[in-house]
C-alpha cells in the first residue's frame, strides 16, 4: 500500500473508532462513577511533600457520562485576566500563567470495577503529549467522594486528585 493510502486508512480508522457507540453493557459497570464531580483538590507529590501543583483551591469539573464520554477541566482559582481584555493578545507572562495554571482532556473511558481503575482513553488535551494516550487511575469512592492517582503527572511524583459528587 503507498505511504499516502495508509496515511488516510488510519485517518480514517481513527475517525471511525472515535464516533464508534460506547457498549450499552458499559453503563451498567460504570454506574458508580457516572455524573458530574466538583474538585476538591488536586496534590502532587514532590520530594516527599504533597505539593498544590495548581495553587490553593483549585477549580475543576469532571463529568463522567453513561454513554462512556468524559470530559475533565481542573484550573488555578487565580488565573490572570488578559490585560488587553483579547485572549489573542496575551503577553508571554499572562501566557505562562495559564498554560501552566490549567489542564483539561476529554474522550471515553471504561471502568476496571474488579481492579477498581478507571481507564481514560483520551481524545484530546491541553497537554497535547497525552493526545490519544491511554491513562489507567486507581480510584475509590467513598459515599460521595472519589479520589484517584495520577501515576507520574506533571513531570514529578504521582497526583492524588479528590472530587465530590455534584448535586
Amino acid at each position: 500500500m503507498k505511504p499516502a493510502l495508509k496515511t488516510m486508512a488510519a485517518i480514517a480508522m481513527t475517525i471511525a473508532a472515535a464516533c464508534a457507540p460506547v457498549p450499552k453493557a458499559f453503563a451498567q459497570a460504570a454506574a458508580s462513577v457516572v455524573g458530574s464531580w466538583s474538585l476538591v483538590s488536586l496534590t502532587v507529590a514532590k520530594s516527599g511533600n504533597d505539593v498544590e501543583l495548581l495553587g490553593p483551591h483549585p477549580e475543576g469539573q469532571l463529568i463522567f457520562g453513561s454513554d462512556g464520554r468524559y470530559v475533565l477541566v481542573v484550573l488555578r482559582a487565580d488565573l490572570p485576566k488578559f490585560a488587553s481584555g483579547n485572549r489573542q493578545l496575551g503577553t508571554a507572562e499572562e501566557n505562562e500563567k495559564i498554560i501552566r495554571g490549567n489542564v483539561a482532556h476529554f474522550g471515553t473511558y471504561t471502568v476496571d470495577s474488579a481492579g477498581q481503575v478507571i481507564v481514560f482513553h483520551i481524545q484530546k488535551s491541553t497537554f497535547p503529549n497525552w493526545d490519544a494516550d491511554v491513562q489507567r487511575r486507581p480510584f475509590t469512592i467513598d459515599g460521595d467522594r472519589l479520589t484517584y492517582i495520577t501515576p507520574g503527572a506533571f513531570g514529578y511524583g504521582s497526583s492524588k486528585v479528590v472530587w465530590q459528587r455534584m448535586k
